[in-house]
């Protein structure tokens, strides 16, 4: 089928899901339209603060001779502030923001400080929240506009021209918005893109600011997936609100070139591939076949970089042909892995519709482990279902299986608009007025009040009223420091063994290292455990005090302080070794060193980590 695709007045023929950059030849001066991205960092974005959906729309304004900026804007109210004064000197002609669950509020209270400085500007909000709950952002959040649904690329290219023409929206595709009577209105949604090679490289900004204060650069290779997970808000089978295919993937080739392009531009080598399975579209023979291809092409551009992706754990098998491609990810730098394991009972991997079974889980932890990849775990215990037996079940299976990060065992699922698993726990009168009120990712009840009093003890003892409360990290206890110190260590001593293996005595000192590392996980693995279970019980028996917790946050804050000052001290001394026998540490960072020893510029060749607004 084709369809008109317009754009303010001018009118192509164009098959569903194809996107160009064309411009309105009404548009005369695009350069003189204003566009101000605010990316808020709540949530996970404290930490990463890349947001690849931002990127690609700045980059398709860009290419379309607009101007755009993308600014991040921290949590608290000193920052907002901050970012009002630059908008006065910047003086847009369209705010927009990224909405997520996490920040839904922080993006109110931003937007009224704005409407009082910019009354007749635009303002738009997109992102999964827009996509699943569009106008019930524009009613809980008086001073937006616009809210766009889906894929963002096409709407705002779009959206821009109608705004510099000063033209209604009624005809825009893929928004909410208020029409001039304040009435809040839904357009139909636009198909999804199909050929995703048709969008420029995104736009890295935020890059370009951090340099090496990144921990890894974002590349999407693919968008949506195959799964259907209960709790998963990521566009996937059943819950799409644009038509098309559900996975759509980017070429090797390409992806190969954005990777190169990033180093050699950027001098960056640590990379987040977002992709919500690595091995799609199928599991099996096509997508492993795709991502082998990806990571052959790496090592045939000689570049040396580092890289994260997300698994599922029912597609990895112990068989030849599965380690063999394992062994090729990680020599082309594959190093980390979140795989959603989720539960350690078979019963919960029902709720939430997972293909994996609790054997799937245990396998693909112990072969990521053997090719020394670390694992980066997605697991969820506490929930409006959850039961005491199924807690105990999913402690015991952490202990035995990589329990020495406590917040898996404590971690309380997050709801969001979009998911099956919300649309359960409405019809079974769970939600609370909070997630109505506000989409707040915790506001629900749970099913056994004990496990509920005990989630909300737990979210506690991390001493942060921000992140019990919001879900929001604003400082960082020992145990969420621990938690990024670990990915760091796993990857001190995977690259160091990939860079310098070969050296005499180098594997010899990381074999002992390694050990030391692991016997301290298990022991930390068996204190969480026993911890999490005597919290349990106290709470079952209801006789756990409040000077019992306040003693419980200085426990836990001490416990892995000290584990955190011992590894890392024993980092020290390993590295010294290293150094002593020839391996040169320093060549092991997410950026490259801008010259050799000799002074000469470094000539990158190698030694042989869905975009919605």
């Amino acid at each position: 089928m084709i369809e008109d695709i317009t754009i303010g007045r001018a009118t192509a023929r164009k098959k569903p899901g194809e996107f160009e950059l064309t411009l309105d030849p009404r548009v005369t001066d695009p350069s003189s339209f204003k566009v101000s991205f605010l990316i808020l960092l709540d949530g996970d974005l404290v930490m990463s603060p890349e947001h690849l959906g931002v990127a690609y729309m700045t980059s398709v304004l860009r290419a379309a001779g607009f101007t755009a900026e993308i600014r991040e804007v921290e949590h608290g109210d000193a920052s907002h502030a901050a970012a009002v004064d630059h908008l006065r000197a910047y003086q847009p002609d369209l705010l927009c923001f990224t909405l997520m669950s996490l920040n839904l509020t922080s993006c109110i209270s931003l937007c009224q400080q704005l409407r009082e400085v910019f009354p007749d500007t635009p303002i738009a909000c997109g992102g999964p929240a827009g996509t699943f709950a569009g106008l019930d952002v524009l009613r809980n959040n008086p001073y937006a506009d616009i809210v766009a649904v889906g894929e963002g690329e096409p709407t705002i290219l779009d959206l821009v021209q109608r705004l510099y023409l000063q033209e209604s929206l009624a005809e825009c595709p893929g928004v909410c918005y208020r029409d001039a009577e304040g009435r809040v209105r839904q357009n139909p949604a636009r198909p999804l893109i199909h050929d995703l090679e048709a969008l420029p490289f995104p736009a890295r900004d935020q890059l370009s600011q951090h340099g090496d204060k990144l921990e890894y650069v974002r590349v999407s290779t693919s968008r949506g997936c195959v799964a259907n997970c209960t709790f998963c808000s990521a566009p996937h089978l059943n819950n799409r609100v644009q038509a098309g295919k559900a996975w759509r993937g980017r070429g090797p080739e390409q992806i190969v070139d954005e990777v190169a392009q990033i180093v050699e531009r950027h001098q960056f080598r640590t990379f987040d591939f977002v992709d919500s399975t690595f091995e799609d579209p199928d599991g099996g023979r096509v997508g492993k076949k795709r991502a082998g291809a990806i990571a052959q092409g790496i090592l045939d551009r000689g570049l040396d970089i580092y890289y994260n992706v997300c698994m599922r754990a029912e597609n990895w098998h112990d068989t030849p042909e599965d380690h063999a491609l394992l062994t090729l990810l990680t020599a082309s730098g594959l190093e980390k892995v979140n795989v959603g394991i989720e539960s350690g009972t078979a019963e919960e991997l029902l709720l939430w519709e997972k293909r994996a079974t609790v054997e799937d889980n245990v396998t693909i932890i112990r072969m990521l482990r053997e090719h020394g990849i670390y694992l980066a775990m997605g697991f969820l215990p506490f929930h409006p279902y959850a039961t005491v037996d199924s807690l105990i079940a999913n402690a015991q299976f952490l202990r035995d299986n990589s329990g020495h990060n406590l917040r898996r065992m404590t971690e309380r699922l997050e709801i969001y608009p979009g998911t099956s698993i919300v649309r359960r726990m409405e019809g079974e009168g769970l939600l609370a007025e909070t997630y109505r009120e506000n989409l707040d990712p915790y506001g629900y009840q749970f099913a056994d009040e004990r496990v509920g009093k005990l989630a909300w003890h737990f979210a506690q003892l991390y001493n942060n009223q921000d992140y019990h409360q919001h879900g929001v990290i604003t400082d960082q206890s020992a145990v969420f420091e621990f938690e990024t110190y670990n990915v760091v260590l796993q990857t001190f001593i995977s690259r160091l063994q990939r860079r310098f293996g070969s050296l005499s005595g180098v594997d010899e000192v990381m074999d002992g290292f390694k050990n030391t590392v692991h016997e301290l996980r298990q022991e930390m693995g068996q204190f969480n455990y026993t911890f999490f279970m005597s919290n349990l019980e106290s709470v079952m028996n209801d006789v756990l005090d409040t000077d019992k917790q306040a003693r419980q946050v200085v426990e836990v804050e001490e416990y892995f302080r000290d584990r955190l000052d011992r590894l890392r001290s024993e980092q020290l001394r390993v590295g010294k070794r290293l150094s002593r026998l020839g391996a040169r540490v320093s060549e092991i960072s997410s950026t490259l060193p801008p010259v050799l020893p000799g002074g000469l510029p470094r000539n990158y060749t190698g030694e042989g980590s869905g975009a919605t607004w």
